[in-house]
């Protein structure tokens, strides 16, 4: 058996598992879902691909179901590895006018890395906004160089820094083994959960699925989140048509990068939550939405009146996703963080260790983009549930926990870590689109799932940031 036939059976398995509770759906995925080419193998003893395969492909097979039961048509769906396995990271393939961008601002980025603490361990912290790498200089009362770090952060225990940042509200963790994850109470927590929860938390009558030109063109979602995330579920949705609004705050926006990637497909406008004329706004636009999308620090919207229970108050069946860090329960329920301190916590940097020093995925990013599929796909497994039952959902997705499932993957056989790693994207030549935008001339990677009857495509170029009006398009 080849290594790309064997992943493909390990992600119409890991596929099934994911669409547990509408098993019909997950039992027909090899029948509906055709993948092809060659998997790429990345320089992990991690099964990557067949991660990004699978949340991909759950979702894709949510919004098939959806315009089934709309229109009474059946499609096939397509995923070439190639596409999966750079849909990863697809700002590595992003370019502005013929040139590439940066991640992150080089001025006021932490020096983010591993660093050794005084009992040994390897803590990462991360700053990647000004306030919260100002958080962290301050509480080391150091420069903002690795050098400074590494001699500051070494005078802390480990257990005593993870504390300390979360006192402060700043991200960071120390590495542990995969072991000592599970055996912690928030790992323990965690593992309780669903990779992908769905809670009925109001009733309401059943909404049936509706769909016109394309799978998902009748629904409006909000979109609240930040970073990578959160606005990937929204941006997910608008690759089978949904009207999307982002709403970001003026004062705090996401890097660059992140920008022209995550807004594809939506339209954008500019809301402070902390402003009351703002914040009621928001919540006026919650109830003219099916989906309203947060990734905001647990706690966060429900001081704006946002939170899931005061949104399907004013939009009876709403679907509403939370994207956390931790999970939103537990001893860590209040902590924030990002993509990196998910494969930290969870083991997935231990193993992925050479020579004791903890290392993330070579593609850098895991935990943001199969979170952010893995989130799209919870929004069309509530939506089916909604139309047979009825009744508001929230669907929450975590970064951590989706380390844990990519655990549970399995690790590959015959992995050498000590061999010298190759760049990510070293081998992987993906298609890409190009799109006139207001930012030039732009270079992205398509989406990745496509079908046979609705070609998945998105209908705006990324917006700048409060480009547009909050409201909503009509109807």
């Amino acid at each position: 058996m080849s290594e790309t036939t064997h992943s493909a059976d390990e992600t119409y398995d890991a596929i099934s598992g994911l669409l547990a509770c509408e098993p019909a759906l997950g039992q027909d995925a090899s029948r509906r879902l055709h993948l092809y080419g060659c998997a790429p193998v990345f320089d992990s003893p991690h099964k990557i691909t067949v991660a990004a395969a699978a949340s991909i492909g759950a979702y894709a097979l949510g919004v098939e179901q959806w315009h089934h039961q709309a229109t009474g048509q059946r499609q096939t769906i397509a995923i070439d590895w190639m596409q999966a396995a750079s849909s990863l990271n697809p700002g590595h393939f992003q370019t502005q006018s013929g040139y590439a961008l940066p991640a992150l601002s080089l001025l006021t980025e932490l020096k983010a890395d591993y660093y050794r603490t005084a009992d040994g361990r390897w803590f990462f912290p991360i700053g990647s906004y000004p306030h919260l790498r100002d958080g962290v200089l301050d509480l080391l009362q150091c420069p903002n160089t690795s050098a400074a770090l590494a001699e500051s952060i070494a005078r802390w225990k480990a257990e005593d820094l993870e504390q300390a940042f979360a006192d402060r509200k700043l991200p960071g963790v120390y590495s542990r083994s995969p072991e000592e994850w599970r055996a912690h109470p928030q790992g323990q927590w965690l593992a309780q959960r669903p990779v992908i929860e769905i809670e009925k938390i109001a009733d309401s009558e059943p909404e049936p699925a509706r769909a016109g030109e394309r799978p998902l063109d009748q629904l409006r979602v909000l979109d609240l989140g930040h970073v990578i995330a959160g606005p990937v579920v929204a941006r997910s949705l608008a690759e089978h048509g949904a009207d999307v609004l982002r709403v970001t705050s003026p004062m705090i926006q996401d890097p660059f990068r992140q920008t022209i990637d995550t807004n594809i497909g939506k339209r954008s406008a500019f809301i402070d939550l902390n402003a009351p004329r703002d914040a009621a706004k928001a919540r006026e636009l919650a109830s003219g939405a099916d989906v309203v999308v947060q990734s905001w620090r647990p706690g966060s919207m429900q001081r704006h009146g946002l939170g899931p229970a005061d949104v399907a108050a004013i939009r009876p069946g709403v679907i509403y996703v939370t994207v956390t860090a931790f999970g939103d329960g537990g001893p860590w329920g209040a902590w924030g963080g990002f993509e990196q301190l998910g494969q930290t916590a969870a083991g997935i940097s231990h193993s992925e260790a050479v020579d004791g020093r903890p290392r993330v995925v070579p593609p850098y990013l895991l935990n943001d983009y199969l979170t952010g599929y893995l989130g799209a796909a919870g929004v069309m497994l509530a939506l089916l549930r909604r139309t047979r039952e009825g009744g508001s959902y929230h669907v929450k997705v975590s970064l951590t926990r989706t380390s844990m499932w990519v655990q549970s993957l399995g690790l590959r056989a015959g992995f050498d870590p000590a061999q010298p790693r190759r760049h990510f994207a070293e081998g992987l030549e993906p298609v890409i689109e190009t799109r006139d935008s207001a930012y030039g001339v732009l270079q992205q990677l398509p989406p990745v799932a496509q079908f046979s009857r609705t070609r998945a495509r998105w209908a705006l170029p990324p917006a700048p940031n409060g480009a547009h009006a909050p409201q909503w398009l009509a109807r």
